[in-house]
């Protein structure tokens, strides 16, 4: 929580810094706002004696929400409303599938909370073409088998169980579907329309020129969108092809789909390195020795991943849901909550 507050400050001087005092700089701040939602659900969190209810709400609520996406395959409407939430429903799903089965063991009938997991893993499959829900999901499979798997079988487990989780997506149409895209938008000739993995592309090659620039004090966490359009035009100008992307909507993105490339362009190198430290806090902690739940730490590794994909921190639905859970999850594992000491029935 402190590492974050930290980081919070640097943004806020770097922006003042830069923009001074107003409304932009205000609507930056804004969009990190998560920094100071943690500790203050943390706080929160510290004054019930109930903290399982959040839990208890949030997969309910997330298999409900998990329900509606198998609605939406045969309502073409419904998917069509639903297509603009893929990122987040696939991130979200993926975390409580991971999560329902980590506090399984400390219910009275742990089966309900697997079959519970089963379900958010197997609707981010089938029902979810968000490749990013994918991936996490991956990692998530991975890790698990890591956690659940006797000490000697522990490294075929983490290849063995993604491997038949590899398998089992292939039959989706929506792995099957996002997939083909990938590959056919990596592989599109030079000035054709770009796929959404075409744009990604582009985005992350202007990105990482930018980085070049800006690696040292960074271009301002409010002036994304106008480096990058300046940096597309010089790469596009004076091309004859590729000078038809200028017209393109995603010419002036604010953002370039991963959060470490946004914070070093943004901020710099000492951006990229107080966020750096507050993502990887539960695993420092670790290594030092101090008590940090499995749990924490495979929320973390989800949120770093799915960072890789995308600005999660400032995007509002994977940001609060990271910071709620973080919260929920530092008081779960505080040595004076008594629930730390709860054991299956």
């Amino acid at each position: 929580m402190a590492a974050g507050l930290i980081f919070l400050a640097y943004a806020a001087l770097h922006t003042l810094w830069l923009e001074g005092f107003n409304l932009l700089a205000l609507h930056t701040l804004n969009r990190y706002h998560e920094l100071i939602m943690a500790p203050v659900l943390l706080a929160l969190f510290h004054l019930t004696s109930r903290k399982r209810l959040f839990f208890n709400a949030l997969v309910i609520s997330a298999v409900g929400y998990g329900a509606v996406h198998w609605v939406a395959l045969l309502d073409p409407g419904l998917a069509s409303q639903l297509t603009s939430r893929r990122i987040s429903s696939g991130f979200g799903l993926s975390v409580c599938a991971f999560l329902a089965l980590q506090q399984a063991h400390h219910y009275r009938k742990p089966w309900l909370l697997r079959v519970a997991a089963a379900f958010l893993a197997l609707t981010v499959l089938f029902a979810i073409d968000g490749r990013t829900g994918h991936v996490v999901l991956l990692v998530m499979v991975g890790y698990a088998a890591w956690l659940h798997s006797p000490p000697r079988w522990r490294w075929g487990a983490l290849i063995l169980l993604p491997l038949a989780a590899v398998i089992l997506a292939m039959g989706s149409s929506a792995v099957r579907t996002r997939l083909s895209e990938t590959i056919a938008g990596a592989q599109t000739p030079t000035g054709t329309a770009l796929s959404s993995t075409g744009i990604r592309l582009e985005l992350l090659r202007n990105a990482l020129a930018l980085a070049k620039e800006h690696f040292v004090t960074g271009a301002g966490f409010a002036r994304y969108g106008q480096v990058h359009e300046r940096i597309a035009q010089q790469r596009y100008a004076d091309d004859p092809v590729k000078s038809a992307y200028l017209q393109a909507p995603w010419v002036k993105a604010n953002n370039p789909h991963n959060q470490y490339l946004l914070m070093l362009v943004s901020g710099g190198a000492p951006a990229l390195v107080l966020f750096l430290v507050w993502l990887l806090a539960p695993l420092i902690q670790k290594l030092q020795g101090k008590k940090v739940s499995s749990s924490l730490l495979g929320v973390s590794l989800a949120f770093a991943v799915g960072c890789l994909f995308n600005s999660l921190l400032t995007d509002f639905t994977e940001g609060h849901l990271y910071a709620g859970l973080l919260a929920w999850l530092l008081a779960q594992t505080d040595e004076s909550d008594p629930q730390v000491e709860i054991k299956p029935a």
